[in-house]
């Protein structure tokens, strides 16, 4: 079975408060974006996982805790062979990790006749990562708590992308603990973003788009402000950090633009794509 796991971008994200089990509590607006990595999963004895890049090829992998956790669940005594190719950068903030592991499980309870239900499958995925119920799902999503509860939004408009990222790369926990140790004020980039999506507000709606982790994040990885000043300057809407960074993206009126707009960040350097947001990609 091969499938494409999608990317993310997260088009709020605002950090609510820091809870007793180390994680912190989230609210976000996520979306599907047409990046993708390439997955196939097959039925076999064992469990064995290969990727294209070799630094990914360990037990630590998303991929290879996603499996694990579906036959200690299900008590299948089988395997699989699961072969990554990636496309998505990462470390980035653009879900590369959660979507492959979101896609493993959702092929292994295919492949093994659906031993878990939806609820249990979602279960399993957030128990993987945060973001893995989100990317299992596949639908555009209000994200609360650590992400693992979700509300569809089925009325964002198809936004037109460019992703951004330089060399720099920056782990989702060092992300939080610099977060952690700032002064940085809360955000409510969310609730205004789902108002003016509730009133078919596209000027609001982009007005709204921004990220807790922006501030902090830019000190970590100056880079990201160039990026997005650079986004801006090619005519995007608005130029957002995507997670918790240091991806970038930015939102154009019109497909021409992110084109044009990614061929001026490469042209810079920098890793850039133009693509698109996605209203489906649940397998």
């Amino acid at each position: 079975m091969k499938v494409k796991a999608y990317s993310k971008i997260n088009l709020t994200l605002d950090i609510l408060n820091k809870r007793d089990d180390g994680f912190h509590t989230l609210k976000s607006v996520l979306v599907p974006i047409s990046l993708y990595d390439s997955i196939t999963v097959e039925k076999s004895g064992e469990l064995s996982f290969s990727c294209d890049i070799p630094e990914l090829r360990g037990d630590d992998n998303y991929c290879v805790r996603a499996a694990k956790l579906f036959f200690q669940k299900t008590g299948i005594s089988g395997g699989a062979a699961i072969k990554l190719q990636k496309h998505i950068p990462y470390p980035a903030g653009l879900g590369g990790g959660s979507s492959d592991a979101a896609a493993v499980l959702n092929c292994l309870n295919a492949l093994y006749d659906f031993p878990l239900t939806r609820e249990e499958l979602l279960a399993a995925g957030a128990a993987v990562g945060s973001d893995v119920p989100f990317c299992m799902a596949g639908v555009p999503s209000l994200c609360e708590g650590r992400g693992e509860i979700l509300t569809h939004l089925d009325s964002i408009p198809k936004l037109y992308i460019t992703v951004a990222i330089g060399g720099g790369r920056m782990p989702t926990s060092k992300a939080f603990a610099a977060y952690d140790e700032s002064a940085v004020k809360p955000t409510d980039f969310t609730d205004k973003f789902v108002a003016a999506l509730k009133n078919g507000d596209r000027r609001g709606m982009t007005s709204a788009m921004g990220n807790a982790f922006t501030d902090v994040c830019a000190k970590l990885c100056p880079e990201t402000k160039e990026m997005r000043s650079r986004l801006r300057s090619c005519g995007a809407e608005a130029a957002i950090l995507s997670g918790s960074g240091p991806s970038v993206f930015g939102v154009f009126a019109a497909k021409e633009r992110s084109v044009a707009a990614a061929k001026d960040l490469r042209a810079r350097g920098f890793f850039a794509v133009d693509c698109e947001t996605l209203e489906n990609v649940s397998q």
